[in-house]
């Protein structure tokens, strides 16, 4: 789950100023903190706010406008062939895992045994925390509070990795160990803008210049994978020997190889805010659900109206503001699993689908 940063059609400074009324007071808070010397850089401040809400307003602007990829709708893509029965028995009933403030940006990430959730208090600096709930249920752990804002969170095998500053935290980027304990994870390029982790390193975009850095998780020095080249850049993947990411100045998601062998390219031809993978392709919202194969061609709408997506072995999941919905992958077997008005806290593994919405953080059972 990942970054929320600047609307690409404007400035920082003008994405800024379409944020919603409530944001406003926050902002200037923020800006009003930093002059003084309270809450770090101005960079800082300008990842974290914009981070936090605009990719919503962007959202929402594509919702009422239209825009979108020209690819048509139900067309083709390497997509496997699965005749999957519904979920449920085509009934689903979510249980409720925790109660949550969700009155702001709040992002969700999975690990071996827990959801973890990250910032949720929106315009009121100083009151984002980082918490989790078993993911089998169980009571909940604020494991730090009193943030002053918490960007990007996920989740790999029994650790949870987040960008964040506030009191307490010895670095912008931490790691939440198993026992709960948190661990600062040394950086370079100034506050992260996007995080994504494999099973060897991990990776951030620095917002000084938008580099992109990589360290091993066993501990050494960071290298830079990717050198800047295209202004902001935002929202950070892996999937296998390569890094996806949005960047404003190529109007689209690019990929570049992990190793830094070659040059990056324009992948998807358009932004979106978040990605997932499965074996053969690339699957995003962007005012529907597309499919993409990581071998390149042109993206293939499967959905209207989607603005989250995750995939599984069987299924696309995806929210669209008024229902969480699942097909089938060979496009058969569309489903309602509940309804809700959240359209981007969404996750999935072998054993549920997880969101955070109406102030809980929930689950459907597969």
């Amino acid at each position: 789950m990942q970054e929320r940063i600047a609307d690409p059609r404007s400035s920082r400074a003008e994405a800024l100023a379409r944020t919603k009324t409530s944001f406003y007071a926050a902002s200037a808070l923020l800006l009003s903190a930093a002059m003084v010397g309270c809450i770090g850089s101005l960079d800082e401040v300008d990842v974290a706010g914009a981070s936090l809400e605009e990719g919503r307003a962007e959202g929402a602007l594509e919702s009422r406008d239209g825009s979108g990829d020209d690819a048509a709708l139900g067309g083709r893509t390497s997509a496997p062939t699965l005749a999957c029965a519904p979920l449920c028995d085509g009934s689903c009933t979510p249980v409720d895992l925790a109660t949550v403030n969700t009155n702001g940006a709040l992002q969700i990430a999975l690990t071996d045994q827990y959801v973890y959730y990250g910032g949720g208090y929106g315009s009121e600096v100083g009151d984002d925390e980082v918490g989790r709930v078993p993911k089998a249920g169980g009571a909940k752990s604020i494991l730090i509070d009193g943030l002053t804002y918490v960007t990007q969170l996920v989740g790999s095998g029994p650790y949870a990795y987040f960008a964040g500053s506030g009191p307490g935290l010895g670095s912008k980027l931490n790691r939440v160990n198993p026992d709960g304990t948190i661990t600062a994870l040394p950086i370079a390029g100034g506050y992260p803008s996007g995080v994504a982790v494999d099973s060897t390193r991990i990776y951030w975009i620095g917002n000084n210049h938008y580099d992109i850095y990589a360290r091993p998780l066993s501990g050494g020095p960071p290298s830079v994978v990717v050198p800047r080249g295209g202004g902001l850049r935002t929202s950070l993947f892996e999937d296998g020997d390569s890094l996806y990411y949005r960047e404003l100045a190529s109007s689209g998601i690019m990929k570049a190889p992990k190793s830094g062998a070659a040059a990056p390219t324009r992948f998807i031809p358009r932004l979106s805010w978040y990605l997932d993978f499965d074996e053969a392709n690339v699957y995003y919202a962007a005012n529907g659900v597309y499919r993409m194969p990581k071998s390149g061609g042109t993206p293939v709408q499967l959905a209207t109206g989607g603005t989250r997506v995750v995939v599984d072995d069987e299924r696309i999941y995806w929210l669209d503001g008024t229902a969480l919905r699942a097909m089938c992958k060979d496009g058969t077997g569309t489903q309602v699993l509940a309804s809700t008005g959240e359209q981007y806290d969404l996750a999935v593994d072998g054993t549920g689908v997880y969101w955070a919405g109406e102030g809980k953080i929930r689950k459907i059972a597969k």
